[in-house]
């Protein structure tokens, strides 16, 4: 009698060098994700910062209303404001765009233990890319998709900068 042939080679247990070597790295990505995260959040916090300071030079401009026309320097102020929080959109979009080139590889060890050796976990991001319908490889990807058009980065940056125009567009009709 012989062996019918395999058509997918099994995979080979790990040794327990090698499942240590393998949560070492999962943990060490989970960490990684994470530190990129806490930097998102100050770029964040600096680009509400900086829209926050062209919003108080605005309103510094209404008390020299006599000497230059206010409405002309607002719209100025509002307008030259917009690119704060551009470049910080810009800063942003590159920090996730590197965050989620780790993504994949965690998938990958989820995937090792869960799903071929039958661990029930780790878990983490099989969990968090489900609840929020992600998926480890984006049908669209590179910078633009991964960063610039993201919805966790654009959207901020993009109510700021409609704020800045909407009172470019109101500030000068509110001090008349």
């Amino acid at each position: 009698m012989s062996n019918p042939l395999q058509t997918e080679p099994q995979p080979q247990p790990l040794s327990n060098f090698e499942l240590d070597l393998l949560k070492e790295e999962y943990f060490f990505l989970q960490n990684t994700i994470e530190d990129y995260n806490k930097q998102i959040w100050v770029i964040k916090a600096l680009g509400i910062t900086g829209t926050g300071g062209v919003l108080a030079l605005m309103l510094q401009q209404k008390p020299i209303a006599s000497a230059v026309r206010v409405s002309d320097a607002v719209r100025l102020i509002a307008i030259i404001g917009c690119t704060i929080p551009l470049f910080f959109w810009i800063l942003e979009s590159q920090w996730k765009h590197f965050q989620r080139g780790f993504y994949p590889r965690v998938a990958e060890i989820e995937f090792i233990l869960t799903q071929k050796y039958g661990f029930n976990s780790p878990g983490i991001y099989h969990s968090w890319s489900h609840s929020l319908k992600r998926i480890p490889q984006p049908k669209r990807q590179g910078y633009l998709w991964d960063g610039l058009l993201n919805r966790t980065v654009f959207v901020s940056y993009v109510l700021e900068i409609a704020f800045l125009l909407l009172m470019a567009v109101l500030a000068p009709i509110i001090w008349k």
